[in-house]
């Protein structure tokens, strides 16, 4: 079985300062960043598929603790187990790109095996949790038969990283739904934070139609002249 120390010297041979300094502020991580490229992340995962995640120096970079992240929620077969594993684990987190890099390795197949786990998650008090159930929703987005109850799980938060998961994944719904989208974002308590950031992403894909982008540039600017 690979060990840590191999792992530990094949991260620090793959740094690069220049993206380190780049990354660092994109990442608004505390921990040090190495700036390891995305490509030489997943080849590590691969190469160290079996390691054991117990022996980590942990929180020694942000690169070790992705890894950490990535290679033991691959290893584990059961959703149940995941969810478990990242509950106990979560305090570890602190940045964005750990769970939008992770949650593809949730074993996650019925809606509505999931979503009990998804609104425990949403309702968690700590941000990256919540984030993280926000990210599973994109697993079904694109079926119309879950609209509703997708909808009915956003609720407003003070945490910058939900805002704009929130936003995003709203966002992909005006892909496929495009009505039904605009009237839930325009009668939904929502923020106008979220609503605004929902709308941006939703100009700024190349998948909405220009119909809809104009419908949504008019609804801000009744936001912005709206004081509530």
């Amino acid at each position: 079985m690979s060990n840590f120390n191999d792992l530990h010297n094949d991260v620090l041979s793959l740094k690069n300062d220049k993206n380190a300094k780049f990354a660092s502020t994109i990442l608004k991580t505390k921990l040090n960043v190495l700036g390891l490229y995305t490509k030489d992340i997943k080849l590590l995962i691969k190469k160290y598929i079996d390691i054991d995640i117990s022996t980590f120096n942990l929180n020694e970079s942000y690169e070790i603790n992705l890894l950490y992240f990535s290679i033991g929620l691959k290893q584990i077969k059961n959703f149940d187990e995941q969810v478990e594993f990242l509950k106990t684990n979560a305090y570890l987190i602190d940045s964005w790109a750990i769970t939008d890099s992770t949650y593809q390795y949730l074993k996650v197949a019925d809606f509505f095996e999931a979503l009990p786990i998804i609104k425990e998650f949403i309702s968690s008090d700590k941000e990256f949790l919540v984030r993280y159930g926000y990210l599973m929703l994109f697993n079904y987005l694109k079926d119309e038969k879950y609209f509703n109850e997708i909808t009915a799980l956003f609720k407003n938060s003070d945490y910058f990283y939900v805002q704009m998961v929130e936003a995003r994944v709203l966002s992909y719904l005006f892909v496929y739904f495009p009505e039904k989208s605009y009237e839930f974002l325009v009668s939904s308590k929502l923020s106008k934070t979220i609503k605004k950031m929902t709308i941006q992403k939703a100009i700024d894909s190349f998948r909405v139609s220009v119909e809809t982008k104009e419908k949504l540039k008019a609804y801000r600017k009744e936001l912005k002249s709206n004081n509530f």
